[in-house]
This record gives C-alpha cells, sequence and structure tokens, in this order.
C-alpha cells in the first residue's frame, strides 16, 4: 500500500516538475524573441541618425539606459510568466 502511495506521489511531483520547467523554456524562448526583436527595431531607428546625434547619445550613456529598460521590462514579463502559469 506505502509502495503504490509513494509511487503516486513521485509520479505527481515529477510531472509538476516536467510540467514547470517546459513552461520555463517556452516562455524563456517567448521573451528571448520579443526582446531580439525590440533590440534590432531599435538598433535600426539609432542607425538612420547623424554622426553628431549618435555622439551625443552615446555621451548621455542612452545605449545603458535603453539596456536597463529592456531589461526591466524582461525581467517584469519572467516574473508574470512565473506567478500566472503555476501549478496547483
Amino acid at each position: 500500500m506505502w509502495a503504490a502511495f509513494g509511487t503516486l506521489v513521485a509520479g505527481n511531483f515529477v510531472a509538476r516538475i516536467l510540467l514547470a520547467l517546459g513552461v520555463a523554456v517556452v516562455s524563456y524562448q517567448g521573451l528571448d524573441a520579443i526582446l531580439s526583436l525590440a533590440t534590432s527595431e531599435i538598433r535600426a531607428l539609432v542607425t538612420g541618425l547623424p554622426a553628431t546625434a549618435l555622439g551625443l547619445l552615446g555621451l548621455a550613456r542612452i545605449d545603458l539606459s535603453i539596456n536597463l529598460i529592456l531589461s526591466a521590462y524582461a525581467a517584469r514579463l519572467a516574473m508574470a510568466a512565473l506567478t500566472t502559469m503555476r501549478v496547483r
């Protein structure tokens, strides 16, 4: 009897782990695609600027602030994916 109960609990535990890993992989792939698209669009917009404007953006460290904003969005989306897709 205890062996059957242990098998049931272990099977449920393994199923939850595999489901969580699957959700994590899919979420990561989606986040990676979205952030890659956003980064490429921003680069495409910036490359059309004149050299003087690019120099001023570099002096103002706009590249670091854009990176910070994109990282914050990535963290927020990851946290939202982890909290809403919880196995119960």
